[in-house]
């Protein structure tokens, strides 16, 4: 058992009793990773930039320049208004760190991306959490709570782990109704929306947009996001991080997937929509409680979340549960795989858990009825 080691020293407010970030995993052998959402595997060949790069790419501080010039040309924006950072939970963290502190709040729909929960008490700010539990996103209630110590309003869109989204309108109204407030648009999931809500957040004055190599593109090993917006805002996220925040390997990697990947990466998004769909109606046939989604995952609610991601374990397959997480207790977040074999695995092994225990699948009534 391990001893707990007294010191005399006291963490910030912020830290303490915050525990660090951790994901549960099933017992048993997992080879089929479905609980990351992260996208499909690159091709093989990406590798061999390496041995083209040379040990210099080692050996100097990484350059983010030629890549986020690589983005702004993408998205038709001056390179200034890109910042490339370590994954886009790294641009959440310092648009938080940006745009928040002491006496400031930030407004947050949930269930949400797990770690915009723990941001703003690291800079000793408040949470105002609006109920999200699916559908529109709450753009009037959200609204409701602006008020002076307001600095930022937090929109995913797909919503992790729901796959609600978010509209252009709802983008609008929000920025005209708070103009000194800072919108956080986490994109993190946007190549799977039927609305990449992109655009719309760019042509807003006080928006930034956070986007991720670690989904659509299959890049979660090389911790590459980025965050788009107003120059002034980015300058902010630049001041706010570390000067090298990911590798220059990382970086290199990246620029090529991006410019080599497109026509792959949007073959994924087509065949994750198709299996989005039939991995819904597989749920709801077994008599789960699917949620629509619009990422490359789908959300579901069980009599018996536990028993059914045990269920699945036994078949190799880990599916992400929140045991932890209020209004999750009763869900699994079950991530498209992006591949025909393992798609086919997946769903004969959720009909066949289904199938040794029916009732672990269906919530009473009083649960359904209350959620829908």
């Amino acid at each position: 058992m391990k001893e707990t080691q007294t010191i005399a020293i006291w963490p910030a407010p912020g830290v303490a009793g915050v525990e660090a970030y951790r994901v549960a995993k099933p017992d048993g052998r997992i080879d089929l990773h479905l609980d990351g959402n992260e996208g499909a595997a690159p091709p093989a060949v990406l590798l061999e930039l390496i041995a083209e790069l040379g040990p210099e790419t080692l050996r100097r501080y990484p350059r983010t320049e030629p890549l986020e010039a690589l983005l702004a040309a993408r998205f038709g924006v001056s390179p200034g208004q890109v910042v490339v950072t370590a994954g886009a939970d790294d641009a959440l963290d310092r648009a938080c760190r940006a745009a928040l502190g002491p006496g400031r709040e930030l407004i947050l729909p949930v269930p949400t991306f797990e770690m915009l929960e723990r941001y703003p008490p690291l800079v000793g700010a408040a949470c105002v959490r609006i109920p999200w539990p699916a559908g529109p996103y709450p753009t009037a209630q959200v609204l409701a709570f602006v008020w002076s110590r307001t600095g930022a309003i937090a929109v995913v869109s797909p919503n992790n782990p729901t796959g609600a989204v978010a509209t252009a309108r709802d983008l609008e109204k929000l920025a005209a109704a708070a103009p000194q407030v800072l919108l956080i648009v986490d994109l993190a999931y946007a190549e799977f929306a039927d609305e990449d809500l992109m655009t719309p957040t760019l042509r807003l004055p006080n928006a930034v947009a956070v986007r991720s190599c670690s989904k659509a593109w299959g890049l979660a090993g090389l911790r590459i996001g980025y965050a788009i917006g107003p120059e002034p805002i980015i300058d902010w996220l630049r001041a706010a991080g570390s000067p090298y925040p990911t590798s220059g390997l990382s970086l290199a990697l990246a620029a090529r997937r991006l410019e080599t990947g497109v026509a792959q990466m949007d073959a994924l998004v087509q065949r994750v929509r198709q299996e989005r769909q039939q991995l819904f109606d597989v749920l709801q046939r077994c008599g789960a409680r699917p949620l629509p989604s619009q990422a490359n995952f789908v959300l579901a609610r069980f009599a018996d979340a536990g028993r059914v991601r045990d269920g699945l374990a036994t078949a190799g397959i880990a599916v992400r549960r929140f045991p932890q997480r209020p209004g999750l207790d009763d869900a699994l977040r079950i991530t498209c795989p992006g591949d025909e074999r393992a798609f086919a695995r997946l769903t004969a092994a959720i009909e066949r858990a289904y199938q040794v225990d029916p009732s672990a699948f269906r919530p009473d009534a009083s649960v359904r009825e209350e959620r829908t």
